[in-house]
């Protein structure tokens, strides 16, 4: 199999002649792998680690006012810049996180007169239909956009908007209307550009802690649901195959109405938040996608190799009917070169598909 028909068939829960892989290396990993195995400064980590089928997503996360993009001022220690969801932005070189000035929805009487850019023209999906070029034969394409409660906030404040949640449910709604409408011919538009119909799109929402949704059920039944709904049957009508939720947090009280709603692939599975995969696999079976389960936070940058071993094991079991793609969030410095290579050898002995009573007869007899 090539690793976008083995990709089809996971995304299908049909056999595969290995369990496929997702993984994105930070510039620390990155680093620090070159470093350990004495590569050059320019070595791919993907050539090492080349059973990783998904190691991009070509995601298109501006938002509705990508054509307004601006750099306000430089003075060389601070930028501040107007983004592509109307957020005024304060960098410094010396920080990783940027500052929120000023959003563009601070009074939400504004949100009937905000003309959004248009969301369908050419030149707007240009970079990532060669972004598709360029990875394709290495990794199983797949695409993705930002989404409504993570666009909702950038729009209007995350704080402001938290309280809105709560306090204006109909000024949300109508926020999600519009936004929705924007983010579905945005979708539209990428799945065609990048040929990922047949794959799968991404949706970013990371609207969940450690503990749980940052809301209700009840908020989410009443206001993102609907506009969810809406958006994915209608790309699904328009011939896309499947749609995943990437949400880092735990969203086990929200799955039932995830499904519901036409997501059937969940990106983002981590037993540091409480989601151990293949307890939701034995619950939901196939009728969701895992991607996911490897423990970047705990397991990886602290185990022992017998830890990571039975972790993988476990995961591996798990996979065997399909419908599950093995990864971890991402991977950064925090994680030993050592450790990684643990795992990922351990994959590459174990991954095709065989049950663990054949692998443990198997190693006996080695």
């Amino acid at each position: 199999m090539d690793k976008r028909t083995r990709i089809q068939a996971a995304f299908d829960h049909k056999a595969t002649d290995r369990i496929p892989r997702y993984e994105i290396f930070l510039d620390g990993f990155k680093n620090s792998f070159r470093q350990y195995h004495r590569m050059p400064p320019d070595f791919d980590l993907y050539d090492w680690y080349d059973r990783i089928d998904i190691g991009t997503v070509i995601a298109d996360q501006r938002g509705p006012f990508y054509q307004h993009e601006k750099l306000l001022s430089d003075d060389g220690d601070v930028t501040v810049t107007r983004d592509s969801w109307g957020r005024k932005l304060y960098l410094s070189r010396n920080a990783f996180f940027e500052r929120v000035l000023g959003t563009v929805l601070e009074n939400k009487d504004d949100l009937d007169t905000l003309a959004f850019d248009d969301p369908a023209v050419p030149d707007k999906v240009l970079p990532f239909a060669a972004h598709a070029k360029a990875v394709e034969g290495r990794f199983a394409p797949v695409s993705g956009i930002l989404g409504l409660f993570m666009g909702s906030y950038r729009m209007r404040g995350e704080l402001d908007y938290l309280m809105d949640l709560a306090d204006d449910p109909g000024f949300c709604q109508a926020l999600c209307e519009r936004l929705g409408g924007f983010l579905t011919t945005t979708g539209l538009e990428l799945v065609k550009a990048t040929g990922t119909a047949d794959t799968a799109v991404w949706i970013y929402d990371e609207f969940s802690s450690t503990q749980g949704p940052l809301f209700s059920p009840h908020v989410f039944e009443t206001i993102f649901y609907p506009y969810y709904r809406k958006m994915i049957r209608t790309w699904r009508s328009a011939g896309v195959r499947h749609v995943v939720l990437h949400c880092d947090g735990n969203c086990m009280p929200l799955l039932d109405m995830l499904l519901d709603a036409g997501f059937d692939g969940l990106q983002g599975v981590a037993p540091s938040t409480g989601m151990w995969l293949p307890d939701i696999k034995r619950q939901y079976g196939n009728r969701l996608i895992l991607i996911g389960g490897m423990d970047n936070i705990n397991t990886l940058p602290r185990g022992s190799k017998e830890e990571i071993i039975r972790q993988a094991d476990a995961l591996i079991d798990a996979a065997q009917d399909g419908g599950v793609i093995l990864g971890t969030h991402s991977i950064d410095e925090d994680v030993p070169v050592a450790s990684y290579d643990i795992y990922s050898r351990y994959l590459d002995e174990h991954d095709h598909c065989m049950r663990k009573t054949q692998r443990n007869t198997l190693m006996s007899i080695l």
